[in-house]
């Protein structure tokens, strides 16, 4: 008598688990953890920009800090580097806008990216990883407005004789010294340096 088979029960495919989808990054939090971090940096210069602190004035856990950012130069770095951009090409061409746009240029990262606090940082190198980390930044600036000066010069609307270079640091001292004399810098402070610069570089 012929024995009988069972047949084979066929076997399961394990199919590969699929990872779970967080929720998306919130880019309001996101916001408010760099405005947070801007805050204190010009209020009390890089030293006061801890992960304790931004957790603080921005409401948000320290743990979301830490999913975004793995220290806190970390968050330093993306809240300067997202307020310094690359510099556009000034949308004037006369050599008075031209002034007129650098030193706005310049006010806009000395004193409302950086504000008093980054400045004094920047100023008795209390930082130097933030130190070096600004000098950075700038320098696509400092170099564009160099650049803008030297070709000016070349096309003949600005002296020959004009170092391109002492002028960007006349440029950016300017604003200290009056930042320094004053304690802030007033409003009038673009256009009295513009006439200055005029009547020196041309």
């Amino acid at each position: 008598m012929k024995q009988q088979t069972t047949p084979k029960t066929p076997k399961t495919q394990t199919l590969p688990r699929q990872r779970s989808i967080g929720r998306p990054r919130s880019t309001e939090v996101d916001a408010r953890l760099i405005d947070a971090a801007l805050e204190l940096l010009r209020q009390g210069g890089p030293t006061a920009v801890t992960v304790e602190a931004v957790a603080a004035r921005s409401g948000a856990a320290k743990t979301t800090i830490y999913r975004r950012y793995r220290d806190r130069d970390d968050l330093l770095r993306a809240a300067v580097g997202s307020a310094v951009t690359p510099p556009d090409q000034p949308p004037v061409e006369d050599i008075r806008g031209r002034l007129t746009w650098a030193l706005g240029q310049v006010h806009a990262i000395l004193g409302e990216v950086l504000g008093r606090g980054g400045v004094a940082a920047l100023l008795d190198d209390r930082e130097p990883t933030f130190t070096t980390l600004v000098r950075d930044l700038i320098t696509p600036y400092t170099t564009a407005l160099a650049g803008l000066i030297e070709d000016d010069t070349a096309a003949g609307r600005l002296r020959s004789d004009l170092d391109a270079d002492a002028a960007v640091s006349l440029m950016l001292g300017s604003y200290l010294g009056e930042l320094l004399r004053h304690g802030t810098v007033g409003a009038d402070w673009i256009p009295r340096c513009v006439d200055l610069l005029w009547h020196a570089m041309t």
